[in-house]
């Protein structure tokens, strides 16, 4: 298992950007995340995984075109919503949910069940026991 920690400045969506890039590559055990508070507040992430990140934290050029969904479709963008609103009721980032990765994840497998949404990569036992029913459910409607 390794850690790495990012800094993501609420004025700085490319903080986002890097964090979403590195979380695509490898497979997150565990994510905790702090906002610090001060004159500049900004969120301390720390992020334990499996696997190589590449050293520039890029994606697979190819990555994209592999994708049932482009990632600005209906579904998509019904996922982040979702995501975002779980987010605001948690009191957590939105990647804490899951991120865009899992959520394109998830679009390209199209789960039906529980059984095949755990099986989608990011969404183990406790994401697919936490979220599972209302991702299923979104799904059947977005669909």
């Amino acid at each position: 298992m390794q850690c790495q920690t990012f800094t993501l400045r609420l004025d700085n969506a490319k903080d986002l950007e890097k964090l979403n890039r590195f979380l695509a590559q490898v497979m997150p055990i565990q994510v905790s995340s702090s906002l610090v508070m001060g004159n500049a507040p900004f969120w301390s992430v720390l992020v334990f995984y499996e696997g190589q990140a590449r050293a520039s934290a890029q994606p697979e050029p190819t990555a994209l075109s592999k994708s049932a969904e482009p990632p600005s479709s209906p579904a998509f963008e019904a996922l982040r919503r979702w995501r975002s609103q779980k987010a605001k009721e948690e009191g957590v980032p939105p990647y804490v949910i899951a991120t865009n990765a899992e959520l394109q994840a998830i679009l390209d497998k199209r789960p039906q069940t529980l059984a095949d949404l755990s099986a989608v990569k990011g969404f183990g036992q406790a994401k697919t026991g936490k979220y599972g029913q209302e991702i299923l459910q979104l799904l059947s409607q977005v669909q």
